[in-house]
């Protein structure tokens, strides 16, 4: 039987690659659809806390900016709290991009779950917050003891 740790990954990997796939018209990476995706649900974000929010480096959330500002989806501006940083707005040119990717989400998240009963995800919902919550705790446990 194949291992836990290596369901969980080839079924996120299948997920990405579904997605990204189905997303290709729109020229954008799964990176710079979690990017514009963070901004349409709170927009207004530091780079430092889009980074964190999408779980990206500082280097590689500027990469993304500098993508998605010059094909006018984003645009800068100096945070007036902090003239050192930037704070990342979304356009009215990407809401309809940013819909129509939640759409092709949806699509590949109802193809991934296809034959899955409500029972079944529930109880499958409920186990990976479990897993979550347990490395979360035992992350936060390593963190106190190096302290």
């Amino acid at each position: 039987m194949q291992s836990l740790g290596l369901m969980l990954h080839d079924a996120a990997r299948l997920m990405k690659s579904a997605f990204e796939r189905r997303a290709r018209e729109h020229r954008l990476s799964l990176m710079q659809w979690r990017t514009l995706g963070a901004l349409y649900r709170s927009d207004g974000m530091t780079q430092t806390a889009l980074a964190s929010r999408v779980e990206a480096s500082q280097m590689t959330m500027s990469d993304i900016i500098d993508r998605l500002e010059s094909d006018g989806l984003v645009r800068r501006e100096a945070d007036p709290s902090d003239g050192r940083a930037k704070l990342v707005w979304i356009t009215d040119r990407a809401r309809p991009i940013v819909e129509e990717m939640r759409r092709i989400a949806d699509d590949v998240y109802a193809e991934a779950l296809a034959g899955i009963t409500e029972e079944d995800l529930q109880g499958l919902t409920r186990g990976l917050q479990q897993i979550a919550a347990n490395l979360e705790a035992s992350g936060i446990e390593e963190k106190e003891d190096n302290s």
